[in-house]
């Protein structure tokens, strides 16, 4: 089998750790800063003038050397900016001060002194001034003292580019290059932040691992802790599940001894409400531990799913009213939607005695309300009543049938829908529980 180079590099490039490849850009980017100043410093080396400038530049220096040598060092100074001009500016200084760190112009001062060598003895050095289209240099006069010069030339400016190059060109791959390490590493993160979105859900899945040796490792050990909890998971399921499909053999048998027993109607009706209430606490924990179904995402018409549950409530002699458009029609599953919904609006009989169904659209969000007028739930509890086997205090009090997974199994499925569940006390009493579809309307 062929492996296309391509292919080879980024096999190769996958074992290399985070800190190779910090190591390995920084090593890259000294190489082209090396790189890029050798070129400079090359082409400064070997930069020069056209001969006639090259030989004035060269005369004006020798010309200047000598006047002020001839000057007493009092005067220097003065006639160093009387000899200036706009080509050639001159500065007098009793001892040289050392300047700046510049690239150093070894072919133009080796024209000028094939043009003047007396400069030779003048100790004549040129250089490329720093953030300027200047050529400076310096002097020496007999007593010591230095003159240094500037002189513009329109030449220099290959030599500037040359050198901003260098200045900038480390720095833009260092950036690039930091951008590209960064979105490898940010990438398979990204994918890990995702899953964890689902860890424990039926949408989980193992990722492949991807990017630097680290992130694989990281990788690895999620799709180990997500194994671990998708089996605990479905232990504990089938256990519960397993329970509950137990026990309705011997709830059916106490039904047929108690149809054969010989008892007083009272008892026989407490008896039959008691194995009733068993048959709905275990349908209640089926239903809050099977798992979702794998029924596809759909268009549903949710207004007339609203309207319908509305319409069975009233027909059962229910107080309940909609609030909401004809049709809207949304993305996801009817059966965990209708059974949370469902619930709901009997919550809101069962508890407030009437329930106020609104259906809206606004802000990109689908929002369900059920409402009633009942007690509503003290603040306090708000954030528990969501957990299941939590029952209210006055809900124990009075004898409500249920262990409390009515709401955890609304919580539950609308969960798997992306949907959120909000409870919260209306003013003037009674419970609003609103229902946000995390998509807008088709």
């Amino acid at each position: 089998m062929i492996v296309r180079p391509f292919a080879r590099i980024r096999q190769w490039a996958g074992g290399i750790g985070l800190f190779g490849r910090l190591l390995g850009v920084l090593i890259l980017v000294m190489a082209v800063d090396f790189a890029a100043n050798a070129l400079v410093f090359e082409k400064a080396s070997d930069f020069a003038l056209q001969e006639d400038i090259a030989t004035r530049l060269a005369d004006r220096l020798a010309a200047s050397a000598r006047v002020l040598d001839a000057e007493k060092p009092a005067t220097r100074a003065q006639i160093a900016q009387e000899l200036s001009s706009d080509s050639l500016r001159l500065l007098w200084s009793p001892r040289h001060e050392p300047s700046l760190a510049a690239i150093s112009l070894a072919g133009l001062q080796g024209q000028i002194l094939a043009a003047q060598p007396l400069l030779a003895q003048r100790n004549l050095r040129l250089h490329l001034l720093p953030f300027s289209d200047d050529i400076g240099g310096t002097m020496s006069l007999s007593d010591g003292s230095v003159v240094s010069f500037e002189s513009h030339s329109r030449h220099v400016w290959a030599l500037k580019a040359g050198r901003l190059i260098s200045l900038v060109l480390p720095s833009l791959v260092l950036v690039g290059l930091a951008l590209v390490t960064i979105r490898a590493i940010l990438r398979p993160l990204r994918r890990l932040v995702l899953a964890t979105r689902h860890v424990g859900t039926a949408r989980s899945s193992a990722l492949t691992p991807s990017g630097p040796v680290e992130i694989k490792n990281l990788i690895h050990a999620f799709n180990a802790m997500q194994s671990r909890i998708d089996s605990l998971l479905a232990t504990g399921t089938q256990t519960m599940l397993a329970i509950g499909h137990d026990l309705r053999t011997p709830l059916a048998r106490m039904q047929l001894r108690l149809d054969e027993a010989d008892l007083d109607p009272a008892t026989r009706d407490a008896i039959e409400g008691d194995i009733g209430e068993m048959r709905d606490l275990l349908a209640s924990l089926q239903t809050f531990v099977a798992p979702q179904g794998e029924e596809p995402p759909r268009r549903i018409d949710l207004a007339a799913m609203l309207q319908t549950l509305v319409d069975n409530a009233t027909d059962h002699g229910g107080d309940a009213t909609y609030d909401g458009p004809d049709t809207l029609v949304a993305m996801g599953r009817a059966v965990p939607l209708r059974r949370a919904l469902s619930n709901l609006i009997e919550n809101a009989l069962h508890y407030g005695g009437n329930a106020q169904v609104t259906l809206a659209q606004a802000n990109g969000h689908v929002t369900i309300t059920i409402a009633d007028r009942g007690p509503g739930i003290p603040e306090e509890e708000l954030a528990h009543v969501l957990q299941p086997f939590v029952r209210l205090d006055h809900a124990r009090s009075r004898d409500t049938p249920g262990m409390g997974l009515g709401l955890a199994i609304v919580e539950k499925s609308l969960s798997g829908e992306g949907a959120r569940l909000v409870l919260a006390n209306r003013e003037g009493g009674g419970l609003e529980a609103r229902v946000i579809l995390a998509g807008d309307a088709c």
